[in-house]
């Protein structure tokens, strides 16, 4: 019984020990150093707990694999669990760039009637002029994105690129202007 109650222990303190580093790799990126430092400070406080209780159980008790079991298993949750958190705090805004040589106004007219507002400009390569579109929408509705232009061209060369500071436009899937 004392095994098992270690293990649970363990596997809670790693989960949200690793859930506090991604987390606050997360509002790091975005600048909030405020919050970065809070969420550091408890994320260290949990994780020198946890190594100071495991290596002095491991000296007292020898190494035992439902502890090494379950620290694993919540080290693995808590990065599943931080990357889902990190998704939904997170508000990333991107700038898409599709060039495609043969089917740009069909991809335009399509991501307009599905809602994406698109901005045209030409560019010139190797090959030529070629048509850009620029779309402005939130990270989770690129992989939509991508799949209504690869249903037109397979070809198609689709690139993204993070936004801060972003002020006024229409951006797909946002209510309100930023």
């Amino acid at each position: 019984m004392n095994v098992l109650l270690w293990s649970i222990i363990i596997f809670i303190s790693i989960l949200v020990h690793v859930l506090f580093g991604t987390v606050r790799l997360t509002v790091m990126v975005k600048n909030k150093k405020i919050l970065t430092t809070l969420i550091g400070f408890f994320e260290s406080a949990i994780g020198l707990t946890i190594a100071i209780t495991v290596i002095s159980r491991a000296v007292r008790e020898g190494i035992n694999i439902y502890i090494i079991l379950s620290y694993a298993a919540g080290f693995a949750l808590g990065l599943y669990v931080g990357m889902y958190i990190s998704q939904l705090i997170s508000k990333d805004i991107l700038s898409i760039n599709i060039f495609s040589k043969l089917h740009s106004n069909e991809i335009e007219n399509y991501l307009r009637e599905k809602g994406f507002g698109v901005t045209c400009y030409y560019g010139s390569g190797k090959d030529g002029n070629i048509k850009v579109l620029n779309i402005i929408c939130k990270r989770n509705n690129f992989t939509e994105l991508k799949s209504f232009v690869k249903k037109i061209d397979s070809k198609v060369l689709v690139t993204s690129h993070h936004l801060e500071g972003l002020s006024g436009g229409f951006i797909y899937d946002i209510k309100s202007r930023i």
